[in-house]
């Protein structure tokens, strides 16, 4: 299984869980996005994510998005949600050096050549391709030329994802990362498909991570347990904003406990040999007494033995050894036995 180098960590197998809270669809400007990154580092996460796009570059024509809110089904332009998520690009400029400042890896989904050179000059931790360009060859050919790391998202089917994949790979860049992306605003719990996480694995062979749009945490725990090498889990600074992606997201009150969580899964997840080593303490075993006196020369039967705490005698599981064998010694009622007891 590969590892992948994503700022100053390694994502795979092995390695802590990535944490990479998505800003890029819930920011309101640049002085918002500066605060979200700040709540995020101080969380104890790894990265942020944003969406270095242009609407102009992605769409001639507009569309109708919906999504939930606290307020039940809402639905907006297309178009306006690409819009609200844009800067200017000395603005994602000072937008990095923020989070260089914060010690956070910088990721961002780009929107064409244009943007994709802003961001491998800023030096992003890594380049996200959207669902919509996992099937965008030239696209992915142009990112995969900068020799970044790249995160695929796997909503695609499997043969456009792994055309992307070899794709990076023609140009010599293995530092993959495929996303399980669940759809909707927000996903429906059985629309979400955690299984497919370990599938992915087991094909490609490079880390995947699960970006969530569930309603809440839970998902990102079972991930973890499923073997998602990274999280994506989107922000906002206010969950009631009527606006796409902001109903399934955080608030920065509770960024710290999330990435609590999430080192306690791992934590606990622990190492699948245990079931090969013993976790009970000796003094909580039994060891083999003598359920009545027991005269020298007598054949011990089973019915002569009992079986009482601790087991730091002769431990219960050798009773065969010893019934039908003849007693060494006059073993008075209610003594643990010994190895010399019986012959």
């Amino acid at each position: 299984m590969r590892t992948v180098k994503i700022g100053k960590r390694s994502v795979g197998e092995g390695h802590p869980v990535f944490i990479s809270f998505e800003a890029g669809a819930t920011h309101a400007g640049l002085d918002n996005a500066k605060a979200l990154c700040k709540a995020a580092a101080d969380a104890g996460a790894d990265a942020v994510k944003f969406q270095t796009v242009r609407a102009a570059d992605l769409m001639t024509a507009d569309s109708k998005i919906e999504f939930e809110t606290a307020r039940g089904k809402q639905s907006e332009s297309v178009r306006g949600a690409l819009e609200r998520r844009e800067l200017s690009f000395d603005d994602w400029r000072r937008l990095k050096e923020h989070c260089d400042q914060l010690k956070l890896a910088f990721i961002s989904t780009p929107s064409g050549p244009e943007t994709v050179d802003l961001l491998a000059d800023m030096g992003a931790a890594a380049i996200k391709v959207s669902k919509s360009d996992v099937n965008h060859r030239a696209l992915i050919d142009y990112i995969a030329r900068k020799r970044i790391p790249v995160i695929l998202d796997g909503r695609e089917r499997f043969e456009d994802v792994e055309q992307a994949a070899r794709i990076c790979e023609k140009q010599g860049l293995s530092d993959i990362v495929i996303m399980h992306c669940p759809s909707g605003y927000p996903a429906q719990h059985a629309g979400i498909h955690l299984r497919a996480i370990r599938h992915i694995k087991e094909i490609f062979g490079y880390p995947v991570g699960y970006s969530d749009h569930s309603v809440g945490t839970a998902m990102n725990f079972a991930a973890i347990a499923l073997g998602a090498d990274l999280l994506e889990k989107t922000i906002t600074a206010d969950r009631s904003t009527e606006a796409v992606e902001h109903y399934m997201s955080l608030e920065p009150r509770e960024l710290a406990g999330f990435v609590r969580e999430v080192r306690a899964v791992e934590a606990a997840l622990g190492d699948p040999r245990i079931i090969f080593s013993s976790r009970v303490n000796a003094e909580h075993r039994r060891s083999i007494q003598a359920k009545r006196a027991i005269a020298k020369g007598a054949t011990i039967r089973l019915e002569d033995l009992d079986f009482r705490r601790p087991g730091n005698k002769l431990p219960a599981d050798r009773y065969e050894e010893i019934v039908g064998r003849k007693a060494a010694r006059d073993i008075p009622a209610g003594e643990f036995l010994s190895p010399t007891d019986f012959r």
